[in-house]
């Protein structure tokens, strides 16, 4: 019997992307990420989840870019709970290291 083969929707790279950052594998979820924006380039989940795997590989600058743009995109959706959570992520980002936030 032929397999068919479905072709994969940018959710379906999300929830799999998701699903290699719980285990670990930041690589595979990063190349997940990049498919669900290939496909949709204003899915700004995306932009948000690949964010945080820019953080745990320790590039800030990339994982700033993904921020903004997802807080950009949230923004535009009228999504206000997700563009102040990755506002969030990219306001600790820019603050200088060592600077204590006062309370």
């Amino acid at each position: 019997m032929n397999r068919v083969e479905i072709p994969m929707s940018a959710e379906d790279f999300l929830r799999q992307g998701d699903a290699r950052i719980e285990r670990g594998d930041y690589l595979g979820a990063q190349e997940d990420y990049n498919g669900a924006l290939l496909l949709n380039p204003d899915y700004a989940k995306a932009y948000a989840q690949r964010g945080l795997v820019f953080l745990h590989l320790k590039d800030n600058s990339a994982a700033l870019k993904d921020f903004q743009k997802a807080a950009e995109l949230f923004l535009a959706q009228g999504n206000l709970a997700n563009y102040q959570l990755v506002r969030d992520y990219a306001q600790k980002i820019q603050q200088p290291v060592g600077r204590v936030r006062s309370v």
